[in-house]
């Protein structure tokens, strides 16, 4: 698994999304798939940084089925999937996961009893920064094909 913590910068989506890229061999991941890659990554990292706490940090896993992302931060609130009306001028990150990934979730570490990792689609959560804090993985998974 590789990771990389994003300081609060204006830069920290693009850096995500460029690291996705780079980090994930074409085998993997045909073009297409990788600019919903990193629109899902952008959108998810946006997330974390406006309403997490503490340095996000980005987790990528990949296999001949695709990717696992996860993005970790320091709040313990779970984003959800809200309608959308077209005059809406912001909260539309989580329906565009929805839409376009393969699978997504939320994992909190709180919720199964502190442990540290988990398997999800052949690959690892990311591990909380540190032992008993809350923090939460919001992950997608993106399919070769």
């Amino acid at each position: 698994m590789e990771r990389l913590t994003l300081d609060e910068q204006l830069s920290a989506a693009a850096m995500a999304r460029h690291w996705v890229c780079e980090h994930c061999p074409d085998e993997h991941l045909p073009l297409a798939r990788r600019w919903i890659a990193e629109l899902l990554t952008s959108e998810l990292v946006q997330n974390a940084l406006d309403h997490g706490r503490g340095p996000v940090v980005l987790s990528l896993t990949h296999d001949e089925e695709g990717i696992l992302v996860g993005i970790t931060d320091g709040e313990d609130r779970v984003p959800t999937l809200r309608p959308q009306s077209p005059q809406a001028t912001d909260g539309r990150g989580i329906a565009l996961v929805d839409a376009l990934a393969t699978a997504w979730g939320v994992y909190r570490s709180d919720e199964v009893g502190g442990a540290q990792t988990g398997e999800v689609g052949g690959g690892w959560w990311p591990q909380p920064r540190e032992e008993g804090s809350l923090a939460k993985t919001v992950w997608f998974h993106l399919a070769t094909r």
